[in-house]
Parts: structure tokens; sequence; C-alpha cells
């Protein structure tokens, strides 16, 4: 598989051609602050794009999306991100780590077990109780999202 061409063509076709190695992206990243250089959003892209390969560090991202509302020549750099980790499970599968987050979320609708410790937390600070959410497990089940 060619990354360069299945990312470039599912994005916008044009983005990955902007990027100039600027390191704004990098430099506003909160995931890049904490994690010692391990993640490093300018690297993903020239790794991707000019090495044409993927590694684990894709799944550091938070989305906050910091890094495309910085970049000063608009690189869509978190959806190009984002397209990588959808590449990176079409072609290795879901990465072990990320299963339980899937199991919390078909199970009651949040990336982690929301029970009643956490609503009389909730309750304490004066915040509704949290119910678990079916739509998520049915949407999850449609799509063939499941484990």
């Amino acid at each position: 598989m060619d990354l360069r061409k299945e990312m470039g063509s599912d994005v916008d076709g044009r983005t990955l051609n902007y990027c100039f190695s600027c390191g704004m992206c990098t430099g506003g990243c909160p995931s890049a602050m904490i994690t010692d250089s391990r993640y490093n959003p300018r690297r993903i892209l020239h790794r991707a794009v000019i090495e044409g390969r993927l590694e684990d560090d894709i799944w550091l991202c938070t989305n906050c999306y910091t890094c495309q509302e910085r970049c000063p020549t608009n690189t869509k750099v978190a959806d190009l991100i984002n397209l990588m980790r959808r590449i990176y499970v079409k072609e290795r599968g879901v990465p072990e780590f990320i299963k339980p987050l899937i199991e919390n979320l078909s199970s009651c609708g949040f990336t982690s077990s929301i029970g009643d410790l956490e609503n009389k937390r909730r309750e304490r600070m004066g915040l509704p109780r949290i119910k678990h959410n079916s739509e998520i497990r049915e949407i999850i089940e449609k799509t063939g999202g499941g484990l």
C-alpha cells in the first residue's frame, strides 16, 4: 500500500503538500509536552509521507486539534493523524490497549466505566448522574466496530 497516496486521496488531496516542517504543530501540542518528545506530529507526518511508515505513537494524539489550528500552512495535521489511525487499524487491527476502551464504549457509552462511585462524586459536586448510553452500542454494532 502507498501510504502517501492513501492519505492524500482521503483527506483533501493537497494538505500533505503544504507542510514544510516548521514545528508549530509540535510546539503547541499538549501530548508532545508531556511525553518527552515521544509524540511529535511533525516527525509523524514526515515518517508517514517520506518513509511510508506508521508507528504506535499516532495513538498518543488527544484530538485537541491544536496542531491544526496553529499550522501556518493550514495542513490538516489532526485529520491526517486520524486517517493514519484508520489505516493502521485496517492493516494491523485494533491495538490491544485500545480494546478495553472500545469494550467500555460498547457496554456503557463511555470510554471509561461510569458507576456508582463516579456518580456519587458527581452528586457531591452538584452534577447530574450519568446513565449508560445504549445508542453508542447500537452504532458500534451497526458499523461493525465491535471487537
